[in-house]
Order: structure tokens, then sequence, then C-alpha cells
């Protein structure tokens, strides 16, 4: 069991509507918690709440952005005109105000940012009647919890919608009438998230000051401000975010996880590089159906896992993604490399570690999954829509059982697997970023080399290039390599709208995806040509006969003229749609319909 008691508020308490219109309702706690507040226990139960919708699956939109970035692809690799509707939206950059996903996304974070105010609501009726220290010092640090979460979900929509000009709801208005309000600028509701989080720092405790695990730390409202000051992307901004990740990599006591077993594992959740993480639990409410946004449970474990382990693949790796996993070069030095396979002798790993925490690969012989030593053995990663491949962070495949439905819940959209926002391989990252924009080349190649060097992979050289030996980096190419490979394989889908807005920013969105749609695929049948030979010994037992597809590898040769014969030879390329309707939205979602129809502001 879980040791998070905070939390989780007993739904006899607090009732949340499944409906997304919070516009629609008078109030959506009942009974109604601010007229029964009394004290600073009762007020901690309306902040509760607050920490309550993250749970929605909807305030992160993991699998929708998945989709919407050049990470993720649709089920059929093949034909991803088979797409369900509104995943195929994401994925071609098509959708719209009406898309569900838009206005469900929208009334998550707003949902969000009504508790916080009311939260702050009950707080100020609290406030005169405190005369105790340490009463004041309980009441502040509430208050510090609230702004918090208000500034994050203003930021988040800020960060995804209407290009920054979205609402700024600063009170709490349990009057459906008054909740009419336009939108404001990009500038307003940054100036108002960052006044926000700068006034909650002062009293959130550092993470070693945690008193009850989950707790927003000083650590997770610093990291929310220094990626706004990134977003931003002036010159003066950039230097307000550097000195503030140093900040978080030098004083906050965080640091990265060498023990692998607890990189995206229950074990690990929490660990020693974890940031802002959201603690689900299946220890109570199980009763709740799956998609009911309420629930502490995760079901984004069935959502990427492979059908192989029960797991229903709807956000798959793009293939991109999969063989730049694939081809990652070990550091041939670092003795974790060197495994003893299955007759006794030592042979290199066939994945890097990195790929073995991230995806699941057939070709990966020397990672165990759910219960068994790789994929292969239980019958591999296949289908004849080239399924072979799967996210696994969020997955349950550490648990050591069969397979997802066979979790602690028994049933694979129930997992109570934590899902980790921010971590410090972000810092370090986007720290990086920050010195190559200042020409700091040698002090980026020297934080990315932190992360490379706990995976075990090969170190990047100023002097020479990674992947054109002998040629040394510039800003342009190691701009280059930051965006295309060291970010994107360490954070896949993973924060909120990571990659998407990193995209977005960067201003390379339509070009990648125009260069990502003109390299073709070829589906092949496992192992493919040019691998190393799989033997009894190396894949630790009998191999399966893998008689569908099961390997992806680039093409080549000369595309067939006829779509026939592309179909017979299994060739195939992605990202076409995204490539010619990426400028329709830039990068951004418009506001819901159901606000502009609603909210008499607009």
């Amino acid at each position: 069991m879980k040791n998070i008691k905070f939390i989780y508020i007993t739904l006899s308490i607090l009732m949340l509507s499944s409906c997304e219109e919070y516009l629609d309702e008078s109030n959506p706690n009942a009974p109604d918690l601010v007229e029964a507040v009394n004290d600073l226990n009762d007020s901690n139960q309306v902040l509760n709440a607050v920490y309550n919708s993250l749970f929605n699956h909807y305030v992160l939109s993991i699998e929708e952005d998945g989709f919407r970035s050049d990470e993720g692809s649709v089920l059929n690799r093949l034909n991803p005109n088979t797409a369900r509707i509104e995943q195929a939206e994401y994925y071609t950059q098509t959708y719209n105000q009406s898309t569900r996903f838009v206005g469900q996304r929208w009334g998550a974070l707003y949902r969000g940012i009504f508790f916080a105010n009311q939260t702050l609501f009950v707080l100020d009726k609290l406030r005169p009647s405190l005369i105790n220290e340490a009463d004041i010092l309980r009441w502040n640090k509430q208050r510090a919890q609230a702004l918090f979460f208000r500034g994050l979900y203003h930021f988040y929509a800020h960060s995804v919608y209407n290009e920054g000009r979205v609402i700024i709801r600063d009170v709490y208005e349990p009057d459906v009438t008054k909740r009419n309000k336009e939108v404001s600028t990009s500038e307003e509701v940054r100036a108002f998230f960052r006044k926000d989080l700068e006034e909650a720092l002062e009293y959130l405790p550092m993470p070693s000051e945690i008193e009850e695990i989950g707790r927003i730390s000083k650590g997770a409202a610093t990291m929310i401000l220094a990626n706004s000051y990134l977003y931003e992307g002036t010159a003066e901004a950039m230097v307000k975010a550097t000195t503030m990740y140093e900040d978080l990599r030098d004083n906050f006591g965080y640091s990265l996880e060498t023990d692998i077993s607890k990189i995206f594992t229950t074990a690990g959740e929490f660990n020693s590089e974890s940031i802002f993480e959201i603690p689900y639990t299946t220890d109570f409410n199980l009763e709740l159906d799956e998609f009911d946004e309420r629930s502490p449970h995760n079901r984004l474990a069935a959502r990427t896992a492979h059908f192989t382990f029960a797991g229903q693949n709807f956000l798959q790796p793009a293939t991109w993604l999969i063989l730049a996993y694939e081809q990652e070069p070990l550091d041939p030095t670092n003795p974790v490399n060197t495994i003893v396979v299955g007759d006794g002798t030592t042979d290199t790993r066939r994945v890097s570690l990195r790929a073995s925490s991230m995806v699941m690969l057939n070709n990966d012989l020397d990672t165990p999954v759910y219960a068994q030593p790789n994929a292969l053995q239980k019958g591999g990663l296949r289908g004849r829509s080239l399924i072979v491949s799967a996210f696994k962070k969020y997955t349950n495949h550490d648990l050591g059982v069969e397979d997802e439905n066979a979790i602690p819940s028994n049933d694979r959209l129930r997992s109570g697997k934590n899902v980790t926002v921010n971590r410090l391989s972000e810092v370090l990252l986007n720290l990086a970023e920050c010195y190559i924009q200042q020409g700091r080349l040698q002090d980026a190649i020297t934080e990315i080399n932190k992360i490379r060097s706990r995976w075990a992979l090969e170190l990047l050289d100023f002097n020479s290039q990674i992947d054109n030996t002998g040629v040394a980096y510039d800003q342009a190419s190691l701009m280059e390599r930051l965006m295309f490979f060291e970010k994107p394989l360490e954070l896949s889908i993973e924060g909120h709208a990571t990659r998407v807005i990193d995209l977005r920013r960067w201003g390379i969105a339509q070009q990648r995806y125009t260069d990502l749609s003109s390299i073709f695929y070829q589906g092949v049948f496992f192992p493919k040509p040019g691998t190393r030979t799989i033997t009894p010994a190396l894949a630790r037992g009998p191999i399966t006969s893998l008689n569908l597809l099961s390997d992806v590898m680039e093409f080549t040769g000369v595309v067939p003229d006829n779509e026939a014969d592309i179909q017979q030879m299994n060739i195939f390329n992605e990202f076409t749609a995204a490539a010619g309707n990426y400028t329709i939205n830039n990068g951004y979602l418009p506001l819901p319909a159901e606000e502009v129809l609603n909210n008499d502001g607009i």
C-alpha cells in the first residue's frame, strides 16, 4: 500500500461531477465544503480536492500529445486512416474547437483552477481568526500549495491553448452567471501565473523537508517557473531560466538515479531525480469506472502496453524513434554493457539501457519484461499492422506479473503506477539548451553527458560529432543533436506537452514533419537483415517462431508507384498529413467550442 495519506478524499466527502463542462455547474463539490469550513483541517480537505484534480488524465493529456507530436504513431502503421477519429485528428493535425479531447483538457485544467480558487477563498475566510503562530504557518503552507496549482494550471493552459490567450480565473465564483469572462493576452496570463508561483515559493518546503510524500515542494515550483522562462525564449528570459536550472541542479538535493531498477518502476516512485510526480493508487475506489476522472487509478499502462502483454497499444512509438533507440551507440568501456548470456558466456548488450527503460523491443533480449526474460519469450511484439514496439514507462512491466490483466487490481485500466511529470534529466537538458544559446557548448555537452553516462552510452566529444566523426560540434549541430536525439529519447511522451511545445517554440515542427514524411520504412520478419544472429542461448531460452511482421527498418530502395505493390512489400511512411496540415493551428489548441458557447464574455 502506498504511504500517501493526504491526497485522497473519500468520495462521500468530495463528489466531483464527471462532466467536463465546468461552466454549467453551480459548484462541482457536493455537499458544499466552502460553507462547512471552520478550521484548517477543513480547509485542508478543500486543498486535497486540488491535489485530486491531478488524477484527471486530461490535465497532462499524455496520450493525446503523443499523437500530436513526432514521437507517437497510431495503431496501424500500414494504414493510419483506420485510426480512431480523434486520435487521427491529432495525428494528422486536423483537430478543431469541437474535437472532444480539446474540450476535455480545457475542462480538466479549469476544474483544477476552480478548486485552487475555492481553497484560497476558504483560507481567506479563516485568516482573521488565526492568532497561533503555528496555525498561521500552516495557513501559509496551505495557501502556497493552492497558489502553486492555480499558477500551474494557468501555465499549462497558456502553453497549449490559443497562442497563450486564455482566461485568467483569479477568484472563486460560485455563481454560474458571473463566470463569463474574456481571454487575456499571453503576456497578462504569463505575469499572472508567475506571480502565483513566486508567492508560493516562500512557504513551500524544500524536497528534503516534505513530510507527506507527494506534496508539492519548492523544487516543483522552481521547475515550472524555469520552464516558463525557457518557453518565453528571449535572451533575458533564458538567463533567468539558466539561473533557476542551475539552482535546481546544485541546491535542491536532486541527483540522477543510477539504479536502473528505480527508473520508471513501482520500486522507483519518488526516486532521487523526481521533482513533480502524480501518485496514482489502486488501494481504494476500484468501483469507479476506468474513465471516471475522479478515480485515483492510471489507465496509461493499458493504453501503451503491447497486445502481447494484454495492453491496448493505442499509442505506439513513431518508427524513427524506435530505430533511434535501437541504434544508440553504447560505451564499450562501461562494464554494464557486458552481460552474461544464456550459455554462460559474455556478450555486449543489444540495445542501450535507455532504450530498455523507455520502450519494448523484440531485439532487446537482455531485459526482463513482465514475467519473461525478454519480449520474445512471450511470443514477441508483432502484428500485421506492424505493432512491433510499445512505450514502457507507464506500464507495469516490472511487477513480475504475466501481463497487465494480472496487476494487483486485476484490471489493466486501473493501474497504480505513478506518472513522473518533471525530473532532473529535464533540468539538465533544458540547461544544456540555455548553454547552447549562450555559446557555452562545452558546458552544454557536460550536462548532456551526465545523462548519457547514467545510461552507459557513448559520451559526446566536443571535437568529434557522434554521427560525423572528426567534425567538431558548433552551435547549430549541437542544438540539432539536442532537438532530434538527446531530448526526445530521454523524455519521450513525458511531462506536459513537452515535445509539442519544443517543436513549436523551436520553429521546426512543420519541417520536422516534412522531413519524416519523406522517409520510407519496411516491415520485415524478425530478426531483420543485418542484425546479430539470434540463438537460443542469447535469447535465454527457445525462440518462438515469429510468423508475422515483427520488425521495421528504413527502406532504401525505389518505392513502387503502385499502391498495391507498396502494400505487398509492407512499405510505409509517417506524418504525411501532419506535414501538410501543421500550419493550420501552428501547434496550439483552439479555445474549445463549449467554452465559446457557454461563456458570453468571449
